[in-house]
This record gives C-alpha cells, structure tokens and sequence, in this order.
C-alpha cells in the first residue's frame, strides 16, 4: 500500500515538477539567447564570393561581345603583374574543373584600350577567351583590381573573388568561385 504524502510533502513535489516541465521550455531558449549573444552563430549564407553591390548589369550590345554562357572573368589591368598571370591561370584552370558543366562556362579576359598586352603564356588546354573592348572594360571598373568575378548568361556580375601574388593563396579563392559556381549552375536554367 502506498504511503499517504503530508501537504508538505506533495507541495514539494508540484515545484519539482512545475520546476522541471518550465526548464524544458526555459533552457533551449536561453541557450539560444547565449549563443546569438555571444557570436557562436553564424548566419546561413552558402556563397564564398563576395556578392556585387550594387548589382552591375552589362548593356546588350556589350554582353553579347562575350559568349552566351556563364563566364568566369578577368579584367586585365594596365600591367600584369604575377597577381595577374595567376588570375588568368586559375580562369583558364577552373573551366577544366567543371567536368560535365563546361559547355555551360567560358573563361574569359576582358582588355581595355589600356590594358597590358604583355600577357603571360597559359598551359596549352586553356580555353580562355580574350575580348577587347573599352565600353566592357569601363563597364566592369566599379569591381576591384585583380579580381575573379562570374558573369551569367544575361550579363549581370553575380560575385567576385580577390586574387593574390601568392599562386596558392589565388588557386584557393578559385576553389570558392568553383563551389559558388556549381551552385548557380545547378539552380540555373539559363545558359
């Protein structure tokens, strides 16, 4: 037979048992608070690349200078320098990383009536397309010096990647775009 609990005795066990149903709803919040207060979240963003804003959108008449696929791009500057041949070496490389989706991509180097002719040699397999045309290089001036970016098909510049003198350094920020590019391409029904 079970023993009768004394008033006491059984307003002791309510807290305990109102204590306990309140920590399984109070605990998960406050562990929440903590870590959104402390830094420990990071948001979900997926991209690698540094996001184009404002949004650039090419003209028309200038996109199609370039073919109607996604491209990898490459501003040239006035000189290139070893930061330059290393972005154009990883332009040319990462179409060749794509696998099945290359029909999809082109890599291509974009001069302006000031850019460098001086250009360095690239493996013989490199795809890389050079287009020559002032109105498309001013158009791009507003992205950073040296940097990697991706174009779509309708020409907006999605994202881009800075590069370094540090051939290494710049093979790794390729591995960004490629991930971030395989991406658009998975999502993407244009080009």
């Amino acid at each position: 037979m079970k023993a009768q609990l004394t008033p006491e005795q059984q307003t002791r066990r309510n807290r305990r048992v109102l204590l306990t149903v309140a920590a399984i709803f109070i605990l998960p919040l406050a562990a929440a608070h903590l870590v959104l207060r402390m830094g420990w979240y990071e948001p979900g963003v997926s991209n690698k690349g540094n996001l184009v804003t404002p949004e650039i959108q090419l003209a028309e008449d200038v996109n199609h200078l370039m073919p109607n696929k996604w491209r990898i791009a490459y501003v040239v500057p006035q000189q290139c320098d070893e930061q330059c041949g290393n972005a154009l070496y990883v332009a040319s490389q990462l179409y060749h990383a794509l696998g099945k989706q290359q029909d999809r991509v082109r890599p291509v180097a974009i001069q302006g009536e000031s850019s460098s002719t001086d250009l360095p040699s690239l493996p013989a397999d490199s795809t890389l397309v050079y287009v020559r045309d002032n109105e498309l290089s001013d158009a791009l001036s507003q992205l950073p010096t040296n940097s990697l970016f991706i174009i779509d098909p309708v020409g907006t510049v999605v994202l881009w990647y800075p590069t370094s003198q540090d051939r290494q350094e710049t093979i790794l920020k390729g591995r960004d775009l490629l991930s971030d590019l395989q991406k658009l391409l998975k999502l993407s029904r244009v080009g």
